[in-house]
């Protein structure tokens, strides 16, 4: 027996260095997606061009560096926008606790940080012009299973299209419901500094194929520093949700007066098959439906939204916009959508109001 017993301490030595091993040696997980759209646009008194792109093309790895610590690269190849997307490494090795450095989302609204693949319409609301996208930026996240928080502190984008500094913050409370329901309360905040203490906002009518926006500040000047505030609510019951923010924005501008512009956005959505929409707490935000058969997932949905660029003697244009969307989710992987889109523009002594049909094609992996 005492012969048996130094084999024994050695195995199970070599056991423990493996496992340590196999726990510090990096992973490697491959990820994409794709989508194609197909626009048809009716009606405005612009000549918006009917068309087809790929909306997105993104490939990307992701996977564990050593213990606790986790990276990010994806890059974006549709022809439109060719960049860098996220590329961060981040910390998770204390509990429900997630320290982020590179460039990524630095937490503005709900639906700026739902992916692109989760999104109940194929094209953010109106009000989206109104927020700051991804940063190279350090930032905080925790969270249980009552409230997450996140803050991130920012520069330039990693791809310069957006320059400047900056800080955010964004708080999502959700009360314990009856049953498996859900209802999220969030407020998110941000103070930026542009870098040429210039800024634009502008948008298109919730479709892309065509570039012209409806709705357009210009370039404004002398802009000192830019506070965002914005109201978030989310109800989810079975098949059942609705979802609606609220986002105000205000310049701060030297030698003149500030500007103030607002928007909101409101949708509801029904399944017709016994699914329903899925979140994450760590995030706060909602991710992929995986269907509950074979069948696949059938999704009705409605959304109105508001944009005003207006304020004092500055006519950048408000417009108004109601999107009825039909999903069709075959797999996790696989989703088809339809969108009709019906705007009403107003800047200056232009009306512009364009309807759109828009129907897109999401494969991921």
């Amino acid at each position: 027996m005492s012969n048996l017993t130094p084999k024994i301490a050695l195995s199970l030595a070599l056991l423990t260095a493996t496992a340590t091993a196999a726990e510090n040696t990096p992973s490697i997980q491959f990820s994409g997606r794709i989508q194609a759209d197909s626009t048809e646009y009716d009606d405005g008194s612009y000549p918006y061009a009917d068309g087809s792109e790929v909306r997105r093309l993104r490939a990307g790895v992701a996977g564990k560096l050593i213990t606790d610590w986790e990276y990010k690269v994806e890059y974006e190849f549709a022809p439109d926008d060719p960049e860098v997307k996220d590329i961060y490494v981040r910390y998770t090795g204390i509990e429900n606790t997630r320290v982020t450095v590179g460039n990524f989302k630095v937490f503005a609204s709900l639906e700026e940080l739902t992916s692109s693949n989760n999104m109940t319409f194929t094209e953010r609301g109106l009000p989206n012009a109104l927020v700051s996208t991804r940063r190279t930026a350090v930032a905080y996240q925790t969270w249980s299973d009552r409230y997450s928080f996140a803050a991130a502190a920012y520069g330039h984008e990693a791809n310069n299209s957006d320059r400047g500094t900056g800080m955010s913050a964004r708080f999502a409370y959700r009360p314990a419901l009856a049953g498996d329901a859900l209802l999220h309360l969030g407020v998110n905040a941000a103070l930026e500094q542009p870098d040429d203490d210039t800024v634009r906002l502008r948008t298109r009518p919730e479709l892309h194929q065509d570039s012209h926006r409806i709705i357009d500040t210009g370039s404004l000047i002398n802009v000192d520093d830019t506070t965002r505030l914005g109201l978030e609510a989310a109800y989810v019951n079975g098949r059942f949700s609705a979802q609606g923010e609220y986002l105000h924005k205000r310049l701060g501008r030297s030698n003149t007066s500030d500007l103030s512009f607002g928007g909101y956005y409101a949708y509801v959505s029904y399944f017709l098959t016994d699914d329903t929409r899925s979140y994450s707490n760590s995030d706060a935000i909602f991710g992929t439906i995986s269907p509950s058969s074979d069948a696949g997932a059938w999704e009705i949905a409605a959304r109105v939204s508001k944009l005003d660029l207006n304020d004092g003697g500055l006519n950048g244009g408000e417009a108004d916009a109601i999107t009825v969307a039909v999903n069709y989710y075959m797999t996790r992987d696989l989703r088809f959508q339809v969108n009709y889109v019906m705007t009403d523009a107003d800047r200056a002594a232009i009306n512009d109001d364009p309807n759109g049909l828009h129907v897109r094609v999401r494969f991921t992996w």
